[in-house]
This record gives structure tokens, sequence and C-alpha cells, in this order.
């Protein structure tokens, strides 16, 4: 007489097997180094030139632009570290 056990046995059996051909194991892989444009500091602030008013709006329009590429460098960073491409890589 067969048992009626050994069907669900030979059915977790190949359900095991099957489970363990698809899995792959963790990989530790360091990150990638961050490219040279993201490690560079940003300058540090430019001081007043003057008291005059176009002195004060220069030193404002240069503080602007100091600003402007630091805020954009940051915004490739965080796009970097999240895998969007950046201007400088190909997409993929």
């Amino acid at each position: 007489m067969r048992s009626p056990k050994l069907p669900l046995a030979a059915l977790i059996a190949l359900f095991l097997l099957t489970s363990c051909a698809s899995y792959r194991p963790p990989v530790s892989a360091p990150p990638p180094p961050l490219p040279a444009e993201y490690v560079a500091l940003c300058p540090p602030p430019v001081a007043p030139q003057g008291h005059e008013v176009d002195d004060v709006a220069r030193t404002l329009k240069v503080l602007y632009d100091q600003y402007g590429l630091c805020a954009g460098r940051m915004a490739d960073l965080l796009d970097w570290l999240e895998g969007a491409p950046t201007p400088a890589q190909p997409a993929r």
C-alpha cells in the first residue's frame, strides 16, 4: 500500500530545490568612488570689497554665483547617489 504522505514530501522537496536554484547570495561590494568634482569643497564666501552700493551689489552677485555652483553640485551629488545619470554621465 502506498503512503499518502509520500507525494506531499516529494512536492516539498521539489519546491525546496527550485527555490535554492533561483536564490542569489547577497553580494557585499564597496560603493563606487565619488566623482572628483563632488569631493572638492565649495570655496569660502568672499568678503565685501567696499562699502559703496555698487561694491555691495557686486559682492552679492559673486555670493549668488558661488551659491548656485555649490547648490548645483549638491543636487548632482544627490542624483548620483540615487543612481540617476548626471550631465557628465551618459544615460544607461
